[in-house]
Formats: C-alpha cells, sequence, structure tokens
C-alpha cells in the first residue's frame, strides 16, 4: 500500500488519493463532463496500478500522473487525458517561469503575483538574495501583528493561526508597508500619516 510521495522538490509527503481525483474531475471538466463520480473510481484503478509498479517504494509526483494518463485513455477517456497533458505542461511552464524568478512558491500563487512579491516585499539578506518563501512572509506578518493580542491579553496564537490562514488562502490581505514591514527592523505598518491641521495659513505652516 502506498502511504507517501516524493515532491518534486524532494520532499516526502503523505499520499493522499484525493488529490488525483481532484486532478482528474478538473480534466473532465476541462472538456465539458461532470466527472466527479468517475474520477474517484478512476482513482481506484490509479492507486492499485502504482500499489503493482512501485509495491513498498515512494512514487514520485511524476509518476503517479503518468499513470492517471495511461488509467485515463484505458478507460476510453483520450479527450479527457488530453486536457489532463495539457494542465500538466502549463504547470510545468509556471514552475519553470517561477524557478527562473528564483523564488521558492509555496502557496502556488500565479507568475505575476511570485514577481511581484519577489519585486517588492519578499525578505532579503545583506547581499540583496531572496531568502523568504511566500508563505513564510504572511507567517511573519502574522506573528507580528498578533503580538498585540498577547500585549492585552487576547488569545495571540488562535488569532495568528486565523489571521494566518485568511493570508494564505487570500481572503485578506494588509497594505502594502505591513507585508514589506511587519516583523522586521523598521516596522513600520502605516501606508499614511494624518496631521491635525487648523484651518489657517499659520496653522498649516505650524503643522509642515
Amino acid at each position: 500500500m502506498i502511504k507517501s510521495i516524493r515532491k518534486r522538490d524532494g520532499r516526502v509527503v503523505d499520499f493522499r488519493s484525493e488529490k488525483i481525483s481532484a486532478a482528474m474531475a478538473k480534466a473532465f471538466r476541462a472538456v465539458g463532463i461532470e466527472g466527479d463520480k468517475v474520477s474517484s473510481q478512476l482513482t481506484v484503478r490509479v492507486v492499485e496500478a502504482a500499489e503493482q509498479r512501485f509495491g513498498e517504494s515512494i512514487p514520485e509526483v511524476e509518476d503517479i500522473q503518468d499513470i492517471v494518463e495511461t488509467v485515463l485513455i484505458d478507460a476510453g477517456y483520450a479527450e479527457v487525458a488530453k486536457a489532463y497533458i495539457l494542465y500538466r505542461q502549463r504547470r510545468a511552464e509556471i514552475r519553470e517561469a517561477k524557478r527562473y524568478l528564483g523564488v521558492a512558491d509555496d502557496l502556488k500563487l500565479s507568475v505575476n503575483a511570485v514577481e511581484v512579491l519577489k519585486k517588492r516585499y519578499l525578505r532579503r539578506d545583506e547581499r540583496g538574495l531572496v531568502v523568504e518563501t511566500p508563505g513564510g512572509m504572511f507567517a511573519r506578518v502574522a506573528a507580528h501583528v498578533c503580538r498585540a493580542e498577547g500585549r492585552y491579553g487576547g488569545d495571540e496564537s488562535g488569532y495568528c493561526a486565523r489571521f494566518l490562514r485568511m493570508m494564505r488562502d487570500l481572503e485578506f490581505l494588509p497594505n502594502s508597508p505591513t507585508l514589506m514591514n511587519a516583523g522586521l527592523e523598521l516596522g513600520q505598518l502605516s501606508a499614511c500619516f494624518v496631521l491635525p491641521v487648523e484651518d489657517s495659513l499659520p496653522g498649516i505652516f505650524d503643522a509642515l
């Protein structure tokens, strides 16, 4: 029984067959077929084929995806297999573009999003090299912002986890200074500052 799978970055993680079902269901929808049920059935075949081929050894992601293509074709879903192959190709191109940018994208963001983060938000070392992933940036921001909860007796760890989840799911993103400076030496989170100005010329100049 396959329990683990090797990711492209070399990490070994738990094998989750539901990810295979979800990927095949997307391929079915891409050709106009509602294939949730058949995807689950075909996933059983994929897992059986993988167990026969690899036994107790750990397969790689690409190995499983190759089996998915074969199972789809053998089951008579050539068009779905084509959509699945094209999806793999697009994902490979995106990974290559991100690799060119030199950023380890742990959140599967778009290439444009990763490029913007690299240019403006991700932490760098003294040589100017990016030393932070997008997920690391969100963790840094969440930890810094939620320190206020601990200072006033709130549930710091609970709010930190909730805030981090919201950012990772892109439900909410703070302003640019917060993303850039939270948890760092500058620590400035405000995008602007408002000064009270009297309605008179002397008051204006005094404020300036």
